[in-house]
């Protein structure tokens, strides 16, 4: 299995990283929108965690663009704007499956990919 962890920190990134190896994932990153449209195309990654305030491509935008070429991305949203109702009605829009509050446990990630049917 192969994920995709994007998000403009590097230590939130290793953090996913580290999760997701751990239970067996082979892990991309992409520190911007731009990389994590660019990166989805070249790997064709089985999830996505996706941040939205992001340089380049917003992380909205970069759903709507990989869920465009690939309707069945199993993109995760994870960001402390997903508080906000709004930014989960704009992420369903843009094709997002899943959504995570930051910070979550490990728990809380594979619990939400679980419910993406991998």
């Amino acid at each position: 299995m192969k994920a995709l962890v994007v998000d403009d920190t590097s230590y939130i990134r290793q953090d996913i990283r580290e999760i997701l190896e751990r239970n067996g994932y082979e892990v991309i990153e992409a520190e911007n929108g731009a990389e994590a449209v660019e990166f989805y195309k070249e790997q064709r990654p089985d999830i996505v965690t996706m941040d939205i305030n992001m340089p380049k491509i917003h992380g909205l935008r970069a759903t709507q663009m990989n869920t465009n070429y690939d309707p069945n991305a199993k993109i995760i949203i994870c960001s402390t704007m997903v508080a906000l109702s709004n930014y989960i009605k704009l992420g369903k829009e843009a094709g997002a499956k899943a959504f995570l509050s930051k910070p979550f446990s490990e728990n809380e990630l594979l619990t939400e990919i679980k419910k993406l049917n991998l």
